[in-house]
């Protein structure tokens, strides 16, 4: 083997830096009304454990840094205001690259912003908060979303996702878990502190009536607060919810949250 000396080594190091970096979307890059833009972005610390509990090693803290992207969504008439600020629909999808799907006509027309995780999905809890924190730090900066108008979806393992996503940041009003329940610790039991603490934020579950992990709805509703949770059932299995349930759950959630 060849080995190269100690100053190209570190010559090389800095240069694939510097590339890493010049990858992030620059925050002057022009924002686009009603079309999916990928933005790069990145996370450059270390979360505490104490804040995000399904980290449960320094290992798994370390791998919540790097760079992350997301696809994002402004709406229609966006661009007409400088000062009007936006609702924002968090997404992730159990196998990455999340989408609106059957979602998508009722974020568009209710005019939300929409952020899809790309890097998210079924694995390791150190990747799933780290693009969740990049792209949540990034577009709070890069866009007008309103404090206390933002909520969080996914189905599955991003249902789970979505939990934390809620609970790692503040301002968040709507959860809507569509085929699993929140993210738990090594004993089956459910993190759900930080939804309590948060008088503020509601929590709907969508699940299809064959669904496996239908057994979920009664256990949440046990550890939930009174009055905070809502369960909505479809005909159907292991699924995204329907358009029609979606849109039910979301008026739920509206009447309780979209008040101001």
């Amino acid at each position: 083997m060849i080995k190269a000396p100690f100053f190209t080594i570190v010559f090389y190091a800095l240069c694939l830096c510097s590339l890493s970096r010049a990858e992030t979307t620059p925050m002057s890059q022009p924002l686009v009304e009603e079309n999916e833009t990928l933005i790069s972005c990145e996370y450059a610390k270390v979360p505490l454990r104490t804040d995000i509990p399904v980290l449960e090693s320094a290992q798994d803290a370390e791998k919540a840094k790097g760079a992350f992207n997301y696809k994002l969504w402004l709406p229609k008439g966006y661009l007409a205001s400088t000062t009007k600020q936006w609702p924002c629909m968090f997404i992730m999808s159990p196998g990455g690259k999340a989408g609106m799907g059957k979602m998508a006509d009722y974020l568009k027309s209710k005019g939300f912003v929409v952020v899809m995780l790309v890097e998210a999905k079924n694995g390791p809890w150190g990747p799933i908060v780290g693009n969740f924190l990049a792209a949540h730090d990034d577009v709070i900066k890069r866009v007008r979303i309103k404090e206390g108008q933002k909520f969080a979806t996914g189905f599955s393992g991003g249902a789970r996702g979505s939990s934390v996503f809620v609970q790692a940041r503040p301002g968040f009003c709507g959860l809507i878990l569509q085929g699993a329940g929140t993210a738990f610790d090594d004993k089956g039991n459910y993190l759900v502190s930080k939804l309590k603490q948060n008088t503020g934020l509601y929590t709907v579950m969508l699940m299809g009536d064959t669904d496996k992990n239908n057994n979920e709805v009664g256990k949440m509703k046990a550890v939930t607060v009174p009055g905070r949770f809502h369960e909505i059932q479809f005909t159907g299995g292991h699924a995204w919810a329907p358009a029609d349930t979606f849109e039910k759950g979301m008026a739920w959630l509206s009447e309780r949250t979209m008040r101001k």
